[in-house]
């Protein structure tokens, strides 16, 4: 694959179109192995070639939490794919279920520093996401609140303190940073939100 997109879904909407997206997944072995998009499109006669529309990816897991007594279900997913999400596949699916799901999602392409949130239901709140390698930053990369959060945690490995730096100036000061280990880094990455 090109560059890798790794995007974290959220699906909700009538618990009957997201139990149907659950158990077409289940059909087709999810968590079991990985469910190659072009499958999840032809099992909902979507004609993806002549739409145009990226199946270059896979499913490689998911969950499935439902409460009848509220009338609420949640299906949370991770894809990887070709370049982006595919988030033209995932509405297509959301027509041929009738319109019936609310679909929110972040993208992380690594390495990149290209981070994208589509959230309609507050799913994906966080600022910032840090791209973190190497034996200091162990357990590092991820999502933070706030970029105040991500100086902070960087700050408090590496004994470096902010020292009067505005947010901006401080981001930068770390993303440039130089570390005596080539193979070590990290990065802080605003979330572009959509």
């Amino acid at each position: 694959m090109a560059n890798i997109a790794i995007t974290h879904h959220k699906v909700t909407g009538s618990r009957k179109a997201v139990a149907d997206l659950w158990k077409t997944l289940q059909d087709l072995e999810v968590n079991s192995k990985d469910v190659y998009l072009h499958l999840l499109a032809e099992h909902y006669g979507i004609d993806y070639e002549k739409k145009g529309i990226s199946v270059r990816g896979h499913i490689y897991w998911a969950e499935y939490e439902e409460n009848e007594k509220d009338d609420y279900a949640l299906l949370s997913f991770d894809t990887e794919s070709a370049w982006s999400s595919c988030d033209m596949l995932f509405d297509e699916v959301n027509k041929a279920l009738g319109y019936e799901l609310s679909i929110s999602w972040r993208e992380v392409e690594p390495g990149c520093g290209i981070i994208y949130t589509h959230d309609e239901n507050d799913f994906f709140p966080e600022e910032c996401y840090v791209t973190a390698y190497g034996d200091l930053f162990d357990d590092c990369e991820g999502a933070y609140s706030t970029i105040g959060d991500a100086i902070e945690k960087w700050c408090e490995i590496t004994g470096i303190s902010q020292d009067g730096r505005t947010e901006l100036e401080m981001t930068d000061f770390i993303n440039d940073f130089e570390y005596e280990d080539e193979n070590t880094g990290f990065c802080i990455n605003s979330i572009t939100f959509g």
